[in-house]
């Protein structure tokens, strides 16, 4: 049985939890990509309290799965943006959205014409295929992750003739500006045919700028596993760091933005914790949800 719980730390937010959904990269995890010990004891409280734990991540099943196996969760997580959603003990699709194969030809070409190629990312029902073209030079930029990735990726020649009808994200990388431009080019030449977001590292220069079906985020994916568990709208938190959480906090009951979150998400959701590098989730957690006197 899932239990409430009074939230105490904060009188702007007396309301009881029943799901907590959390990013990975910059929020769960530290910029090591390890899980702060302070967090895996948190997690921990709020499994043993009966409260349901969502990870949320923009990583693809076979790059995020084995966090919420770590976590000791058992069950669902939500991947690719809220492109889709599995249970992590069965590895069964809950839910997922693919993109029409015609949006992601038009996609690839105004990429092109940038003079920039993306990976398409799909598979739902396995651990995310990565479709890369054969262009010597073009994926520089994420070499270490392609790397650790190489028995789930497909080399082709033109990726403007695939035709298959589960992709479900196209991916683009480069630096912060470059990438900020492509999204204005994108949304010009698509509308609202598509969601775009983008998950940004300005001390690294790096962002990664990813489309999916119109209707797909983070935010919708968090509301549909609420209603498949039953919890109301008002009974969830969210606890991220980067653009592509924004409707995800917009959706909760609760929103928790990291300390190294961008000013921009700090001045819009501001219940702001510490840092990824300090245990920020657990701060966030043991003073918002489960408030304990240390």
């Amino acid at each position: 049985r899932r239990s409430s719980v009074d939230v105490w730390g904060d009188p702007m937010t007396h309301r009881k939890i029943q799901l907590v959904a959390m990013d990975l990269d910059g929020t769960l995890l530290d910029r090591q990509y390890r899980i702060p010990p302070a967090n895996l004891a948190a997690v921990r409280d709020l499994v043993d309290a009966g409260i349901e734990v969502v990870p949320a991540t923009g990583r693809r099943f076979g790059a995020g799965a084995s966090y919420g196996a770590a976590l000791g969760l058992r069950g669902a997580m939500i991947f690719q943006n809220g492109a889709l959603a599995k249970g992590l003990t069965d590895r069964l699709p809950l839910f997922w959205q693919a993109m029409a194969p015609a949006l992601v030809r038009r996609i690839v070409a105004e990429g092109r014409r940038f003079g920039v190629l993306p990976i398409l990312i799909g598979d739902p029902r396995g651990p995310g295929t990565l479709f890369l073209e054969d262009a010597p030079g073009q994926y520089r930029r994420l070499g270490r992750y392609l790397e650790t990735s190489w028995s789930d990726i497909r080399m082709l020649r033109n990726l403007g003739a695939v035709r298959r009808e589960d992709i479900l994200q196209v991916s683009f990388c480069g630096g912060v500006a470059a990438m900020r431009e492509l999204a204005a080019t994108l949304r010009q030449a698509l509308g609202d045919d598509a969601a775009i977001t983008g998950t940004e590292y300005p001390e690294r220069d790096l962002s990664l700028l990813d489309l999916m079906h119109h209707t797909v985020g983070k935010g919708p994916a968090l509301l549909r596993l609420a209603r498949l568990l039953g919890v109301a709208p008002g009974a969830t938190a969210a606890i991220g760091d980067n653009f592509n959480d924004r409707d995800m906090l917009a959706a909760a009951g609760l929103a928790l933005v990291m300390g190294n979150a961008s000013f921009e998400l700090q001045a819009e959701f501001p219940r702001v914790l510490p840092d990824c590098d300090a245990g920020g989730v657990a701060w966030g957690i043991w003073t918002h949800i489960l408030p304990r006197p240390d």
